[in-house]
């Protein structure tokens, strides 16, 4: 299922290359694409002359618009520079010595169809639910620009520079229009960004999305803005706060080069306990529930039929639903390939993989005493993510080496998750079964202490993935520490 980002993850994002270099890249660009944008990644796409249709309209609706002028003696400076290998991206310099003020953005217009959206997963964007699309109106006041430009050292993603417009005014503003091809073989959509400054009052703004409208809607929305510098002041992060986001996070290159430990890797039959649960310690306890997972059997179809497994038991059978011929086999998809050094272009495109279904008969015992606060809360994950691991020849196991994502729009089967494993598309335990809730939660369920369940999940895997398939538990814990085994289930 498609994961959508708030605001705030969205902030951190753009934040935190300097964060996690190296291999865990792949999971910030994952994010990054379903947002409609590449990170400093390489990631060029097919169907270039879309792009350069686009651009063209775009030159013809801002020719004739006159360069901003700016004061010396201005509150912010964001330049368009050149940087290496053909690409543009953003140099800011924020001047300290002013206050910094929230701002609040407003967007007066919107193409037809899209609608503000309050809540639920499409909260903060605006959402246009007849062609399930989104567009992100984000502001930053001068803090914000100050605190990702120390960190990151270059706060916003660079483009090739042919998919740039160049510098224009609107409202006073500085602002660029780049249109990037659409990632998706199946999709005429194209990527569509827009970059504001106001260098007199400090700061900036960011209009995003991914579809088939044309460029001089973008800017229609960018024209339409109403944007109001607030009373209230936002701090500046000091040095120290700095020093500590760059080198606050875990160690995340050296977790992937250690792999996984062979005692963590568990067969078919074995019973997995929670490796978060410490009885020993209260807190602990209060959170944590004492879970027994075992994998009874696992197996391998070519197709699946409704009557064995009944379409209300997926969380979205619809979206299934299409990747699934009559005969219950699944249809040919395309797939990008992300290696590990981070690269997606023409060249890592693969057309018409095939799948199999992977089919797990589970078992599951709460063998704590008291409900903990997160089964009483929002419930038990039931559903372990499906993943590849490779054996060494020390007899540990390494990370698979490469990232893959969906080439096709609407194909969301696999690769569902962050770290690049994917997530069941039947569960026949779900309790949440409505609306939003179905989709966000339909994997989480409440288990008193004593239950046992039993209960069928299905998977969805690349014919060329199949010998090194693992159930991996726990993964959402995010750990690098070497006392906390994440466990595995070889399936094959």
């Amino acid at each position: 299922m498609k994961k959508e980002y708030s605001k705030k993850e969205i902030k951190r994002i753009l934040t935190s290359e300097a964060e996690i270099p190296g291999n865990v890249n792949r999971g910030i660009a994952n994010a990054y694409s379903e947002i409609g944008m590449d990170t400093k990644v390489t990631m060029r796409y097919a169907k270039k002359h879309r792009v350069l249709t686009a651009v063209a309209a775009v030159a013809a609706l801002v020719a004739g618009l006159s360069i901003v002028t700016v004061a010396a003696n201005k509150f912010l400076s964001a330049n368009l520079v050149d940087k290496e290998e053909d690409k543009v991206g953003y140099n800011l310099q924020v001047d300290r010595e002013k206050e910094a003020h929230e701002i609040k953005v407003e967007a007066t217009y919107m193409p037809e169809g899209y609608e503000f959206a309050k809540d639920g997963p499409y909260a903060g964007k605006w959402r246009n639910e007849a062609t399930d699309k989104s567009m992100l109106v984000e502001g930053f006041n001068a803090a914000d620009l100050d605190r990702m430009e120390r960190i990151n050292g270059n706060a916003f993603m660079d483009y090739p520079r042919d998919e740039h417009m160049k510098n224009l005014e609107i409202s006073g503003m500085k602002a660029d229009v780049f249109v990037s091809d659409g990632f998706y073989t199946d999709s005429d959509d194209t990527t569509k960004n827009i970059y504001l400054f106001n260098e007199e009052f400090g700061y900036g703004i960011w209009i995003s999305c991914n579809d088939n409208l044309p460029a001089e809607e973008l800017i229609k929305v960018a024209e339409g803005l109403k944007v109001t510098v607030l009373d209230s002041v936002v701090p500046y992060a000091t040095d120290e706060e700095i020093e500590k986001d760059k080198g606050g996070s875990p160690d995340w290159e050296a977790y992937y080069q250690a792999g996984v430990s062979k005692d963590a890797i568990y067969g078919i039959g074995d019973e997995v306990k929670n490796p978060l649960y410490d009885p020993d310690d209260a807190e602990s306890a209060k959170f944590e529930e004492d879970m027994r997972f075992t994998v009874e059997d696992v197996q391998i179809k070519d197709a699946v039929s409704l009557d064995e497994y009944p379409a209300e038991n997926y969380p979205d059978y619809d979206a299934a639903a299409q990747w699934i011929n009559p005969d219950g086999t699944l249809k040919p998809h395309d797939r990008y390939r992300l290696s590990s050094e981070g690269k997606i272009d023409e060249e890592s495109l693969e057309q018409n993989i095939s799948s199999k279904f992977v089919v797990v008969k589970m078992k599951a015992k709460n063998c704590s005493r008291e409900k903990g606060r997160m089964n009483e809360e929002m419930g038990i994950p039931m559903a372990p993510d499906l993943t590849n691991l490779v054996p060494r020849d020390d007899g540990n196991y390494s990370y698979a080496p490469d990232f893959y994502y969906s080439a096709n729009e609407d194909y969301h089967l696999q690769w569902g998750s962050a770290n690049g494993s994917s997530f069941p598309v039947y569960f026949d335990g779900m309790t949440h079964t409505e609306g939003i809730e179905r989709q966000k939660s339909a994997y989480f369920r409440t288990v008193e202490p004593g239950e046992e369940l039993e209960y069928t999940l299905i998977y969805v895997v690349d014919e060329d993935h199949l010998d090194n398939l693992y159930l991996w538990f726990y993964s959402g814990s995010g750990s690098t520490n070497d006392s906390i085994l994440q466990p595995y289930v070889k399936i094959n």
